[in-house]
C-alpha cells in the first residue's frame, strides 16, 4: 500500500508600508501566496499581517512578533511571501531571520515556489542594500519639490490646520493661533515657559498632540518642553513659521546600527532649504525678534557663552539604579524621574509633574543614593518584622480575590515578551557579527533575558495561580521569605548595582512613596511592598534556576492590594 506523505503545514505573512496607504494590498498578498501554496501542496493554516507597518521596525509589527512566537513553537513548516522584504527591508535583520528560521527547521519561500537558500537571502539583502538608499533620495527629493512650491510635508504645526484636497497646503486656526500669540507675548514679558505650560494646563487648553491623535482626545497637560524644544530648540517658540518662514532639512535622523535607536542630527547649512509663507504668519515680527533675544540671553546667563547645556554625566543613570521606577509623589502620586545631578554627578529625582508641567507643588528633588543607603539600613527591620509579614499576607488575599484585571495584564506582558525576545534575538546577532568586544551588548542582552524570564514567571501566576508557588498560608512561607529578605539586605550592602539585586529589590518594593519635607531634614518616605510579586518566588534563585523565581515589579498594583510596611 503506497504511503501517502502529509502535507506541509504553511503560514501566510502579509504587510503594507505606511507610506503605500493601500489596504487593498493585504488582499492581493493573501491571494497570491494562496495560490502558491496551492502549487506546491502545502495546508495553510494561518495568515499574519501587519497593517500600514514600516519594513524596517520590527517591534511595531505584532503579526511580525506573532509569527515569529509560531516559528519557535514549531507551529507551522512554511512560510510564504509576496516577496522578502515584506518580513524585512534591514539587510541584517533578513540574514538573522534566516537563520533563526533555519534553526527551528522553518523553510521559507516567495511567490516564486522555490524555498529561500543562502543565496537568495545574500542576494535580497544586497537588493535592500541599494534599495533604502535610493527610496530615502527619491522620498527626500519629492519633500524638497513640494516645499519649492511652498507646501508643508508631514505633520502640521500648532496653529495650523491641513487644507481639504490640497496635500501639503496649511491655513491657520484661530483658536490655537490666539495660544500661540499668547505665549510669545507671555515669553517676551519675562515669564518662564515652565510657568506658561502651568496656567495653560490649569485652564484646561488643550495641548498640541490632543486634537491630532485620537488617543490623546481632550489632553490638557502641557510640558514646557513642546514650548521651548529642548536641546534643539524645536518648540513653538523656535518655530519660524510663526513668521511665515519654512525651514526645511534642518535636521536628519539616522539609526545607530548597534542601539538601533534613531538620532538628530543637524544638517549643514548648504542643505537648508528656506522658503517665504507670509500668509502663514502668526506672531509680528518685533515680537519674534524681542522674543530670540530674549531667548540668547537667558541661555547665555544659564549655560555660559556658548548658550548650549553642558549637562555632567549623571552614574547611575535610568535603570542602572536599584530606584528607577519605583519612586512616587507623596503628594500627587505621580512618578518621580531623574531631573538633576547631584555635586558628586549621583542622580536627584523630582516628581514629574512638578518638575515638567508645572501641575504639582512638590518641587523639592532627592538624592536617589541617599535613599538607597537609608532603605538599605532599615530595610530588614521593617520587612522581617511581625506587622510586614502580617500585613505582606493580607495583600495576598487581596490579590487572590482580584483577577478582573488578568486579561488585559496577560496580554501586555505577552506583548513585552515577544520584544524582548526580538531584542535579545538582535543583539545575538549584533555580537556574532561585532569585531570588537561587546560588553555592553552582553550586558543588555542580560538585562533583556533577566525581565523576559521574570515575565514568565508573572504569566505563570496569571495562568493558574499555582504552578511552584508558595503561598502565604503555606506552613514554609514565613521561612522563605525571611531568608530572601537576608539575602536582599545582604546584596544591597555588598553591590546594590548588580543586576540581580536591581531585580531582586524591584520585585520586593513595589514603590517608595516620597514625602515634602523639610530642607536639611532626613529625607521622609514610605516603601510599599509589591504584592503582585510576593507569592513566595524566589527572590535570588540557585544558580540552575536561571532566575525563573523572580516576579517584575514593572507589573505592581498602586491600588489596594499593596500595604505598607513603614512603621
Amino acid at each position: 500500500m503506497t504511503m501517502v506523505s502529509p502535507k506541509k503545514r504553511a503560514v501566510i505573512y502579509a504587510r503594507y508600508s505606511s507610506d503605500m496607504q493601500k489596504a487593498t494590498s493585504i488582499d492581493g498578498q493573501i491571494l497570491l501566496c494562496r495560490k502558491v501554496a496551492e502549487r506546491n501542496n502545502l495546508d495553510v493554516i494561518g495568515e499574519f499581517v501587519d497593517a500600514a507597518k514600516s519594513g524596517l521596525t520590527e517591534d511595531a509589527r505584532d503579526g511580525y512578533q506573532r509569527l515569529l512566537d509560531g516559528v519557535r513553537s514549531h507551529d507551522f513548516d512554511v512560510i510564504i511571501v509576496e516577496h522578502f522584504d515584506r518580513l524585512s527591508r534591514d539587510p541584517a535583520t533578513i540574514q538573522r531571520l534566516k537563520q533563526i528560521f533555519e534553526f527551528n527547521r522553518v523553510e521559507l519561500m516567495d511567490q516564486k515556489g522555490i524555498y529561500a537558500t543562502a543565496t537568495d537571502i545574500s542576494i535580497a539583502s544586497l537588493y535592500n542594500t541599494i534599495y533604502k538608499p535610493q527610496l530615502a533620495e527619491k522620498v527626500r527629493r519629492g519633500h524638497d519639490n513640494a516645499v519649492v512650491n511652498g507646501k508643508i510635508p508631514g505633520s502640521y504645526a500648532y496653529g495650523y490646520r491641513p487644507t481639504p484636497g490640497a496635500p501639503g497646503e496649511r491655513s491657520i486656526d484661530e483658536n490655537e493661533a490666539k495660544i500661540v500669540l499668547r505665549i510669545f507675548e507671555e515669553y517676551a514679558a519675562g515669564r518662564s515657559t515652565r510657568n506658561i505650560a502651568a496656567d495653560l494646563t490649569r485652564e484646561g487648553v488643550p495641548t498640541p498632540g490632543a486634537t491630532r491623535h485620537k488617543n490623546k482626545v481632550g489632553r490638557t497637560i502641557w510640558n514646557h518642553q513642546c514650548i521651548t524644544g529642548g536641546r534643539n530648540g524645536r518648540g513653538i517658540l523656535g518655530n519660524e513659521l510663526y513668521v511665515g518662514v519654512i525651514h526645511w532639512n534642518v535636521r536628519s535622523t539616522i539609526l545607530n546600527p548597534e542601539t538601533q535607536k534613531k538620532q538628530k542630527r543637524r544638517n549643514p547649512e548648504e542643505h537648508h532649504l528656506i522658503v517665504m509663507k507670509p500668509e502663514l504668519r502668526i506672531v509680528p515680527q518685533k515680537l519674534w525678534d524681542m522674543t530670540q533675544k530674549l531667548r540668547s540671553e537667558r541661555a547665555v546667563r544659564m549655560f555660559g557663552p556658548s548658550g548650549k547645556p553642558r549637562r555632567r554625566e549623571v552614574v547611575p543613570r535610568n535603570n542602572e539604579h536599584p530606584l528607577a521606577g519605583t519612586l512616587r509623589c507623596g503628594v500627587c502620586n505621580g512618578h518621580m524621574r531623574i531631573a538633576q545631578s547631584s555635586r558628586d554627578g549621583g542622580p536627584r529625582a523630582a516628581c514629574a509633574n512638578a518638575h515638567q508641567r508645572g501641575t504639582c507643588e512638590h518641587t523639592r528633588s532627592f538624592d536617589m543614593d541617599v535613599i538607597l543607603k537609608d532603605v538599605c539600613r532599615n530595610i530588614d527591620v521593617k520587612l522581617l518584622s511581625p506587622k510586614a509579614i502580617e500585613e505582606a499576607m493580607s495583600a495576598w488575599q487581596e490579590e487572590r480575590k482580584n483577577d478582573r484585571k488578568k486579561g488585559s495584564e496577560r496580554e501586555t506582558l505577552e506583548r513585552r515578551r515577544r520584544k524582548l525576545t526580538a531584542e535579545i534575538e538582535r543583539l545575538s546577532y549584533a555580537i556574532a557579527n561585532s569585531r570588537r568586544k561587546p560588553d555592553e551588548l552582553l550586558k543588555l542582552i542580560d538585562e533583556c533575558d533577566l525581565e523576559r524570564e521574570n515575565i514568565d514567571a508573572r504569566l505563570q501566576l496569571l495562568g493558574d495561580g499555582s504552578g511552584n508557588v508558595i503561598p502565604f498560608d503555606h506552613p514554609k512561607f514565613g521561612e522563605l521569605y525571611c531568608s530572601e529578605v537576608k539575602k536582599l539586605v545582604t546584596a544591597l550592602k555588598t553591590n546594590p548595582k548588580a543586576t540581580e539585586t536591581r531585580v531582586a529589590f524591584r520585585t520586593l518594593i513595589g514603590c517608595i512613596v516620597v514625602h515634602p519635607g523639610r530642607k536639611r531634614m532626613p529625607y521622609e518616605y514610605t516603601p510599599y511592598l509589591n504584592s503582585a510579586a510576593l507569592f513566595g518566588k524566589q527572590l535570588f534563585p540557585e544558580k540552575g534556576g536561571k532566575g525563573k523565581e523572580i516576579g517584575k515589579s514593572a507589573y505592581y498594583n498602586n491600588g489596594g492590594s499593596e500595604k505598607s510596611v513603614s512603621s
